[in-house]
């Protein structure tokens, strides 16, 4: 298939293209909604793959923008969302896409996509019986990419990690709960694309909660520290993998 996939974070977007172009996909990649909506006006993609969450311009106002263009009835156009919250999935459902894929990507959600039978499936919360860790994820990157290349991206994904930790923990500081909330959906999606799950579901957790209209103070401190808790091992995960790839 042809294509376009719409993702703002950088270590993301580069791991997804890779999974996608690996099964045989020719794969666009753009990072905001404003691009995706100039990739889909000038090209008729057969798939749009649409992160919800994106600067300036959010993927359900991109999605709803590509429906008004001449042809923006043809392509398929799956949301994509680490998001645990109830507006999330209400902005999902009703924006015109055809449907939601829950981060992070795998090709078996594309399975029934060629023939038109999309099996789009659901975010839901991962069961508690989930390792801490999935190093399958990481064996595709080390299957798909160089040695190199793989450890430089394992390696710069840690870093990105540390990075929205470090602002996550600044906006619950000064109260300024709507930065939290969209640091947690960072870190839920990237952690999931790379395997820490524990990781994932504490992000998860704790964006559910700063979702809710009356955010209950002591527990998201106490989702805040799980959180701080799961990131350490994450970081420490990912800089062994590096360190395996680089051999």
């Amino acid at each position: 298939m042809h294509i376009l996939l719409v993702e703002d974070e950088t270590v993301t977007r580069l791991a997804a293209r890779a999974v996608l172009e690996r099964a045989g996909h020719r794969v666009v990649a753009v990072a905001d909604g404003a691009a995706a909506v100039a990739a889909a006006t000038h090209t008729i993609f057969d798939l749009i793959l649409m992160d919800l969450e994106l600067p300036d311009l959010p993927g359900d106002q991109a999605v709803r923008a590509i429906r008004r263009l001449p042809h923006g009835a043809a392509p398929r156009i799956l949301m994509l969302t680490a998001s645990a919250g109830w507006r999330g999935n209400d902005r999902c459902s009703g924006c015109g896409a055809d449907g939601v894929l829950a981060k992070p990507l795998r090709l078996d959600m594309l399975a029934g996509l060629p023939d038109g039978s999309a099996r789009p499936a659901p975010t839901a919360a991962e069961p508690a019986a989930e390792p801490a860790f999935d190093e399958g994820a990481i064996r595709t990157m080390r299957e798909i990419l160089p040695a190199a290349r793989a450890a430089e991206l394992i390696e710069r994904t840690a870093e990105v990690l540390r990075e929205h930790g470090q602002a996550l923990n600044e906006a619950l500081r000064q109260e300024d709960l709507g930065t939290a909330g969209a640091m947690a959906h960072k870190i839920a999606g990237v952690s999931g694309q790379y395997g820490c799950l524990d990781l994932r579901r504490a992000a998860r957790a704790l964006e559910a909660e700063l979702d809710r209209p009356k955010a209950d103070p002591a527990r998201r401190a106490l989702l805040a520290e799980g959180l701080a808790g799961a990131l350490a091992p994450a970081l420490a995960f990912l800089k062994g993998c590096a360190a395996a790839a680089r051999g």
